[in-house]
Protein backbone atom coordinates (compact mmCIF):
# COMPACT_ATOMS: atom_id res chain seq x y z
CA UNK A 1 0.00 0.00 0.00
CA UNK A 2 3.34 1.94 0.71
CA UNK A 3 4.47 1.64 -3.02
CA UNK A 4 0.72 2.24 -4.42
CA UNK A 5 0.50 5.68 -2.07
CA UNK A 6 3.43 7.05 -3.57
CA UNK A 7 2.55 6.56 -7.14
CA UNK A 8 -0.77 8.42 -6.26
CA UNK A 9 1.26 11.46 -5.25
CA UNK A 10 3.44 11.27 -7.98
CA UNK A 11 0.26 11.50 -10.51
CA UNK A 12 -0.97 14.33 -8.88
CA UNK A 13 1.76 16.66 -8.78
CA UNK A 14 0.87 17.49 -12.20
CA UNK A 15 -2.92 17.85 -12.05
CA UNK A 16 -2.17 19.76 -9.18
CA UNK A 17 -0.05 22.11 -11.12
CA UNK A 18 -2.33 22.22 -13.75
CA UNK A 19 -5.45 23.15 -11.57
CA UNK A 20 -3.12 26.15 -9.66
CA UNK A 21 -2.19 27.36 -13.31
CA UNK A 22 -5.84 27.47 -14.45
CA UNK A 23 -6.85 28.81 -10.94
CA UNK A 24 -4.71 31.41 -11.51
CA UNK A 25 -6.24 32.24 -14.71
CA UNK A 26 -9.91 31.83 -14.42
CA UNK A 27 -10.17 32.45 -10.46
CA UNK A 28 -11.90 29.72 -8.04
CA UNK A 29 -14.32 30.04 -5.23
CA UNK A 30 -12.68 31.00 -1.80
CA UNK A 31 -12.78 27.96 0.10
CA UNK A 32 -13.42 25.64 -2.18
CA UNK A 33 -11.56 23.26 -4.70
CA UNK A 34 -15.19 22.16 -7.03
CA UNK A 35 -14.39 24.21 -10.36
CA UNK A 36 -18.22 24.67 -11.97
CA UNK A 37 -19.22 26.28 -15.18
CA UNK A 38 -21.32 28.89 -13.48
CA UNK A 39 -17.64 30.04 -12.25
CA UNK A 40 -16.16 30.39 -15.90
CA UNK A 41 -16.05 33.95 -17.87
CA UNK A 42 -18.91 35.20 -19.69
CA UNK A 43 -17.05 35.49 -22.58
CA UNK A 44 -15.69 32.86 -24.65
CA UNK A 45 -16.64 29.19 -26.28
CA UNK A 46 -16.39 27.59 -22.67
CA UNK A 47 -14.13 24.59 -24.13
CA UNK A 48 -11.05 25.56 -21.77
CA UNK A 49 -13.03 25.60 -18.35
CA UNK A 50 -14.34 21.72 -19.10
CA UNK A 51 -10.89 20.67 -19.67
CA UNK A 52 -9.86 22.21 -16.40
CA UNK A 53 -13.03 21.11 -14.52
CA UNK A 54 -12.14 17.24 -15.79
CA UNK A 55 -8.57 18.03 -14.81
CA UNK A 56 -9.78 18.91 -11.36
CA UNK A 57 -11.79 15.92 -10.87
CA UNK A 58 -9.45 13.60 -12.05
CA UNK A 59 -7.77 12.53 -8.98
CA UNK A 60 -11.04 12.29 -6.85
CA UNK A 61 -12.19 10.05 -9.53
CA UNK A 62 -9.11 7.94 -9.48
CA UNK A 63 -9.10 7.66 -6.13
CA UNK A 64 -12.58 6.53 -6.03
CA UNK A 65 -11.51 3.73 -8.60
CA UNK A 66 -9.01 2.70 -6.18
CA UNK A 67 -11.32 2.53 -3.21
CA UNK A 68 -13.70 0.49 -5.02
CA UNK A 69 -10.99 -1.92 -6.20
CA UNK A 70 -9.63 -2.42 -2.59
CA UNK A 71 -12.92 -2.70 -0.92
CA UNK A 72 -13.70 -4.86 -3.92
CA UNK A 73 -10.35 -6.66 -2.80
CA UNK A 74 -11.16 -6.92 0.33
CA UNK A 75 -14.52 -8.95 0.02
CA UNK A 76 -13.39 -11.28 -1.79
CA UNK A 77 -10.62 -12.12 0.62
CA UNK A 78 -13.55 -12.50 3.07
CA UNK A 79 -15.51 -14.74 1.38
CA UNK A 80 -12.10 -16.93 0.87
CA UNK A 81 -11.89 -16.96 4.53
CA UNK A 82 -15.67 -17.58 4.87
CA UNK A 83 -15.84 -20.68 2.55
CA UNK A 84 -12.15 -22.24 4.12
CA UNK A 85 -12.67 -25.12 6.79
CA UNK A 86 -11.45 -23.43 10.09
CA UNK A 87 -7.84 -24.95 11.06
CA UNK A 88 -7.80 -28.09 13.65
CA UNK A 89 -6.68 -27.26 16.70
CA UNK A 90 -3.42 -28.57 18.11
CA UNK A 91 -3.80 -31.66 19.96
CA UNK A 92 -2.62 -30.03 23.39
CA UNK A 93 -5.14 -26.52 22.56
CA UNK A 94 -7.86 -26.41 25.47
CA UNK A 95 -10.88 -27.46 24.87
CA UNK A 96 -10.41 -29.58 22.04
CA UNK A 97 -12.14 -33.30 22.42
CA UNK A 98 -10.01 -34.74 19.88
CA UNK A 99 -7.54 -36.85 20.87
CA UNK A 100 -4.34 -36.44 18.55
CA UNK A 101 -3.37 -39.35 16.44
CA UNK A 102 -0.66 -41.88 17.80
CA UNK A 103 1.88 -42.58 15.77
CA UNK A 104 2.32 -46.55 15.48
CA UNK A 105 5.72 -47.67 16.90
CA UNK A 106 7.60 -49.32 14.70
CA UNK A 107 8.18 -52.73 15.99
CA UNK A 108 11.47 -53.82 17.29
CA UNK A 109 14.07 -55.98 15.63
CA UNK A 110 14.12 -59.17 17.74
CA UNK A 111 17.15 -60.08 18.39
CA UNK A 112 17.27 -63.85 19.01
CA UNK A 113 15.10 -63.66 15.03
CA UNK A 114 17.58 -64.76 11.82
CA UNK A 115 17.32 -63.21 8.57
CA UNK A 116 16.69 -67.36 8.04
CA UNK A 117 12.82 -68.00 7.88
CA UNK A 118 12.53 -71.32 10.64
CA UNK A 119 10.71 -73.67 9.08
CA UNK A 120 8.20 -75.85 10.85
CA UNK A 121 9.66 -79.70 11.10
CA UNK A 122 6.65 -81.31 9.28
CA UNK A 123 5.40 -84.06 11.20
CA UNK A 124 5.93 -87.16 10.26
CA UNK A 125 3.33 -89.83 10.37
CA UNK A 126 4.44 -92.46 12.56
CA UNK A 127 4.90 -95.63 10.96
CA UNK A 128 1.74 -97.81 11.75
CA UNK A 129 2.99 -101.23 14.01
CA UNK A 130 3.05 -103.93 11.80
CA UNK A 131 0.86 -106.58 12.70
CA UNK A 132 2.31 -109.42 14.23
CA UNK A 133 2.16 -112.70 12.48
CA UNK A 134 0.56 -115.28 14.50
CA UNK A 135 2.90 -118.34 14.84
CA UNK A 136 1.01 -120.98 12.40
CA UNK A 137 0.53 -124.32 14.11
CA UNK A 138 2.83 -126.61 13.58
CA UNK A 139 1.87 -128.84 10.87
CA UNK A 140 2.93 -132.30 11.97
CA UNK A 141 3.08 -135.12 8.99
CA UNK A 142 0.51 -137.63 9.48
CA UNK A 143 0.85 -140.33 11.94
CA UNK A 144 1.97 -143.75 9.95
CA UNK A 145 2.80 -146.74 10.94
CA UNK A 146 6.33 -146.08 9.79
CA UNK A 147 6.74 -142.41 11.82
CA UNK A 148 4.99 -143.25 14.42
CA UNK A 149 8.30 -144.69 16.75
CA UNK A 150 8.27 -140.66 18.87
CA UNK A 151 4.57 -139.86 18.07
CA UNK A 152 2.75 -138.00 20.67
CA UNK A 153 -0.29 -139.63 21.68
CA UNK A 154 -3.89 -138.73 21.53
CA UNK A 155 -4.67 -140.38 25.33
CA UNK A 156 -3.15 -142.52 27.34
CA UNK A 157 -4.35 -145.38 29.74
CA UNK A 158 -2.77 -147.40 32.21
CA UNK A 159 -4.00 -150.47 33.51
CA UNK A 160 -3.72 -152.14 37.12
CA UNK A 161 -0.90 -154.75 36.00
CA UNK A 162 0.87 -151.74 34.25
CA UNK A 163 0.20 -151.96 30.36
CA UNK A 164 0.46 -148.76 29.17
CA UNK A 165 -2.03 -148.12 26.21
CA UNK A 166 -1.36 -144.45 24.10
CA UNK A 167 -3.85 -143.98 21.34
CA UNK A 168 -1.22 -142.23 18.20
CA UNK A 169 -4.22 -142.37 15.45
CA UNK A 170 -7.84 -143.29 15.70
CA UNK A 171 -9.54 -145.64 13.26
CA UNK A 172 -13.18 -146.46 11.67
CA UNK A 173 -15.52 -149.34 11.35
CA UNK A 174 -16.09 -152.13 13.54
CA UNK A 175 -13.93 -152.32 17.05
CA UNK A 176 -11.84 -155.55 17.71
CA UNK A 177 -13.18 -157.77 20.40
CA UNK A 178 -11.00 -159.87 23.06
CA UNK A 179 -9.92 -162.97 20.91
CA UNK A 180 -10.88 -162.15 17.63
CA UNK A 181 -8.85 -163.08 14.78
CA UNK A 182 -6.91 -160.02 13.56
CA UNK A 183 -4.61 -158.71 10.50
CA UNK A 184 -2.06 -156.31 11.81
CA UNK A 185 1.28 -154.41 11.29
CA UNK A 186 3.57 -154.40 14.57
CA UNK A 187 6.83 -152.92 14.83
CA UNK A 188 8.77 -154.66 18.46
CA UNK A 189 11.66 -153.10 20.36
CA UNK A 190 13.18 -153.47 24.20
CA UNK A 191 12.31 -150.96 26.07
CA UNK A 192 15.61 -150.47 27.73
CA UNK A 193 18.15 -149.78 24.94
CA UNK A 194 15.47 -149.21 22.31
CA UNK A 195 17.04 -152.62 20.41
CA UNK A 196 14.13 -153.78 17.90
CA UNK A 197 13.51 -157.64 18.06
CA UNK A 198 10.85 -158.38 15.41
CA UNK A 199 8.61 -156.35 12.96
CA UNK A 200 6.48 -156.02 9.99
CA UNK A 201 7.91 -152.46 8.16
CA UNK A 202 9.12 -153.21 4.73
CA UNK A 203 6.93 -156.76 4.83
CA UNK A 204 3.53 -158.06 4.46
CA UNK A 205 1.07 -157.56 7.28
CA UNK A 206 0.32 -160.66 10.02
CA UNK A 207 -2.69 -162.50 10.47
CA UNK A 208 -3.89 -164.18 13.62
CA UNK A 209 -6.31 -164.64 16.59
CA UNK A 210 -5.19 -162.73 19.56
CA UNK A 211 -5.88 -165.21 22.19
CA UNK A 212 -2.85 -166.97 20.69
CA UNK A 213 -0.79 -163.88 21.46
CA UNK A 214 0.78 -162.38 24.67
CA UNK A 215 -1.03 -161.13 27.75
CA UNK A 216 0.05 -157.82 26.38
CA UNK A 217 -1.63 -157.79 23.23
CA UNK A 218 -4.44 -159.60 24.67
CA UNK A 219 -5.11 -156.58 26.66
CA UNK A 220 -3.79 -153.83 24.66
CA UNK A 221 -5.32 -154.76 21.41
CA UNK A 222 -9.26 -155.19 21.73
CA UNK A 223 -11.06 -151.58 21.29
CA UNK A 224 -8.98 -150.82 17.96
CA UNK A 225 -10.95 -149.98 14.81
CA UNK A 226 -8.96 -150.42 11.90
CA UNK A 227 -6.62 -147.54 10.66
CA UNK A 228 -6.11 -147.25 14.26
CA UNK A 229 -2.28 -147.39 15.95
CA UNK A 230 -1.34 -148.11 19.45
CA UNK A 231 1.65 -147.78 21.16
CA UNK A 232 2.02 -150.20 24.11
CA UNK A 233 4.41 -150.63 26.76
CA UNK A 234 3.82 -154.09 28.11
CA UNK A 235 6.19 -155.22 31.59
CA UNK A 236 7.66 -158.52 31.27
CA UNK A 237 4.91 -159.96 33.49
CA UNK A 238 2.76 -159.33 30.11
CA UNK A 239 5.27 -160.49 27.81
CA UNK A 240 8.05 -163.50 28.11
CA UNK A 241 8.16 -163.36 31.91
CA UNK A 242 11.27 -163.82 33.95
CA UNK A 243 12.82 -166.47 31.24
CA UNK A 244 12.74 -163.86 28.05
CA UNK A 245 13.41 -165.88 24.47
CA UNK A 246 17.20 -165.49 24.49
CA UNK A 247 19.17 -164.76 22.32
CA UNK A 248 16.73 -162.16 20.73
CA UNK A 249 14.86 -161.11 23.92
CA UNK A 250 16.90 -161.18 27.44
CA UNK A 251 15.20 -162.20 30.89
CA UNK A 252 12.60 -159.85 32.58
CA UNK A 253 12.33 -157.82 29.37
CA UNK A 254 9.78 -154.87 29.06
CA UNK A 255 9.05 -154.22 25.84
CA UNK A 256 7.64 -151.84 23.37
CA UNK A 257 5.08 -152.90 20.66
CA UNK A 258 3.93 -149.84 17.90
CA UNK A 259 0.75 -152.08 16.42
CA UNK A 260 -1.36 -150.65 13.58
CA UNK A 261 -4.95 -152.55 12.96
CA UNK A 262 -5.73 -153.15 9.46
CA UNK A 263 -8.46 -155.61 9.74
CA UNK A 264 -10.57 -157.49 12.00
CA UNK A 265 -10.83 -161.06 9.71
CA UNK A 266 -13.02 -163.04 12.07
CA UNK A 267 -14.68 -161.86 15.70
CA UNK A 268 -14.70 -163.07 18.37
CA UNK A 269 -15.41 -167.33 19.11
Amino acid sequence: MRIRRISIQKALVPVALAFFVAGGLTGCKSGTSEVSETDRPADGDGSHVQEQIAAANAPREEHAAEANMESAAGEAANRQMADAPPPAPPSDAPGTTQPALASKPEPKADSKSTSVPVQKAEAKAEPKPEPKAEPKPETKPAVTFLNCDDATAITTKTTENGLVIEELRLGEGAEAKPGATVTINYHGTLKDGGTMFDTTRGKQPSTFPLNRLIKGWQQGVPGMKPGGIRRLTIPYALAYGEAGRPPVIPPKSDLVFIIELIQVVEPTK
